[in-house]
């Protein structure tokens, strides 16, 4: 659930009620405080609303795509529709048998559909192979040790350079960049195995982007990772973004979703059930009922504060966390 933080709202002590006045913080049925209705309104009310980015290049399209397993006729995705938008940085959710993992291997070629229509940048790629897909669309799987299968850092990332015949210069010149990048230079030497989970999930990025894909996937990004980690892993993802990466994240976390994408893609029973801003989504108690998230604890708090505008509190925040963090 996302965490609220009081000290996110950048009150001047002499405006706000001190936070050692506020009562059980680490349960939100029991914040208490003089006059923090009044101070979180008034707070509210200075923050002026960001613009939201426009995105208007379709990069990747996917039109009434369906499919079942052979084992299995149960359609695991009916007559889908979704669009990806060139530079954007998005969630897609939903409860588990949803079926968003499958939804990115059918992108990827791992899968063909049954029917329906995925395009790249306005032509298909129903005829594209694995490898030709993998020079626009990086897919990066929960568990970085099923994707691992060299024991140096270098032969990892260069592995894919190595099978499309690169020349052996060209690719240490190509992998040291992207070490660079992905904050691994230091430990260009290192056996993988000395690594932890987190960098492990790094070199599984790295990989995938010497290959310079205009699209990367993650399938559950932070998982397995604590608040540092997974705090850098973030950083580090924003950064890709704002190197005009377009990011789909595939996750169950509603404090990724809510703070780091800018649009929620919701899935139940293999259709796109919604298409909204993560802040929409998790202050909506019918969708959030519906498709089995977590409601977001600054609605949560803002409705038992009696905010006159919850909605607009959350939007506000998280805006405002995103400004902080300089996005």
């Amino acid at each position: 659930m996302p965490r609220f933080r009081p000290q996110s709202l950048h009150f001047r002590p002499t405006t706000v009620e001190n936070i050692k006045n506020i009562t059980d913080i680490q349960k939100l049925s029991g914040i208490q405080g003089q006059n923090i209705q009044q101070k979180i309104s008034q707070w509210q009310t200075q923050i002026v609303e960001m613009t939201e980015k426009k995105y208007t290049k379709a990069l990747l399209e996917i039109e009434n795509l369906a499919f079942h397993y052979p084992y299995n006729q149960r359609a695991v995705l009916d007559q889908l529709n979704l669009k990806i938008y060139q530079g954007e940085m998005l969630s897609l959710v939903g409860e588990n048998g949803a079926g968003k993992s499958t939804i990115s291997k059918l992108i990827c070629g791992f899968y063909a559909p049954a029917s329906g229509e995925i395009k790249w940048q306005g032509r298909s790629l129903l005829n594209e192979s694995i490898k030709e897909r993998a020079e626009k669309i990086g897919y990066i799987m929960q568990n970085p040790n099923q994707m691992i299968s060299q024991n140096k850092i270098f032969d990892e990332v260069a592995l894919g350079l190595v099978n499309r015949g690169w020349q052996k210069e060209a690719i240490k010149e190509k992998v040291w960049e992207i070490l660079e990048v992905c904050g691994l230079y230091p430990f260009r030497s290192w056996p993988i195995s000395a690594l932890s989970y987190g960098q492990k999930k790094r070199v599984t990025i790295a990989s995938i982007l010497v290959l310079e894909p205009e699209l990367l996937i993650l399938d559950e990004p932070t998982a397995g990772q604590d608040f540092k980690n997974y705090t850098e892993m973030m950083h580090f993802l924003e950064k890709l973004n704002q190197n005009g990466k377009t990011i789909l994240m595939i996750t169950h976390d509603m404090h990724l979703m809510l703070e780091y994408t800018e649009r929620t893609l919701v899935l139940k029973k293999g259709q796109v059930v919604v298409d909204a801003s993560p802040y929409e989504v998790l202050t909506n108690k019918k969708i959030v009922k519906d498709t089995a998230l977590k409601e977001t604890s600054l609605f949560t708090l803002a409705e038992q504060l009696n905010l006159a505008h919850p909605v607009e509190f959350v939007e506000k925040f998280i805006q405002q966390e995103r400004k902080e963090r300089g996005r």
